[in-house]
């Protein structure tokens, strides 16, 4: 009796220290700056992010051998939005390191849980991943933004490889760009009102 009520303990205990698995609609909920861990995961997904603060709200992957990797989020007070992880030449991600001054969440999502591109013009504001069919032919992509910040724009014909940087500009911007065949997956960073149009 005394070895089976050890046994279950020890399994309790292990659960409790455990990383958490990073499973489709999980949100984490914090305030400050914190380290989130979860299961090793090479899988590209979506992360949705929330910051109620003031002060810098920064997000970088962990990999398994505890290096900080890529940025997901690097802004200046309030936030909301939706950015893409383990996109390209990735190690893994084993945990979240966020700096922040306010309460914040993360909800982890997977790919299908993209916005979705369905007509020819498509409007946002911040961060955000796009979803659309396989592009073909030649299709050009007319760009506005108007915001103060950065505006980059990455297209992904196959996801977890590296996207085609289409737009890194400065403010308030309109231009086009060449949109590559087979594009499916658009990741939009800005910190302002953005229009995207396909033609």
């Amino acid at each position: 009796m005394f070895r089976r009520t050890l046994a279950v303990l020890t399994l309790v205990a292990a659960a409790l220290i455990a990383p958490a698995t990073a499973h489709a609609d999980t949100t984490y909920r914090g305030e400050g700056d914190d380290v989130v861990r979860i299961h090793a995961t090479k899988k590209p997904g979506l992360i949705r992010f929330t910051h109620n603060g003031e002060s810098n709200f920064i997000v970088r992957t962990v990999d398994p051998r505890g290096k900080a990797r890529e940025y997901l989020v690097n802004e200046i007070g309030p936030y909301k939005g939706t950015v893409l992880y383990n996109d390209y030449g990735t190690k893994g991600t084993s945990a979240l390191e966020i700096k922040a001054d306010g309460s914040w969440t993360a909800t982890f999502l997977p790919l299908s849980k993209a916005r979705c591109w369905c007509s020819v013009t498509i409007r946002g504001t911040g961060d955000q991943i796009l979803k659309l069919s396989p592009t073909r032919g030649l299709r050009t992509l007319h760009a506005a933004h108007n915001g103060e910040s950065n505006f980059i724009v990455h297209a992904y014909t196959r996801i977890g490889s590296y996207g085609d940087l289409l737009f890194n500009q400065i403010g308030t911007y309109r231009g086009k760009a060449l949109l590559p065949v087979g594009t499916r997956l658009v990741s939009v960073h800005a910190d302002g009102a953005w229009t995207l149009t396909r033609r």
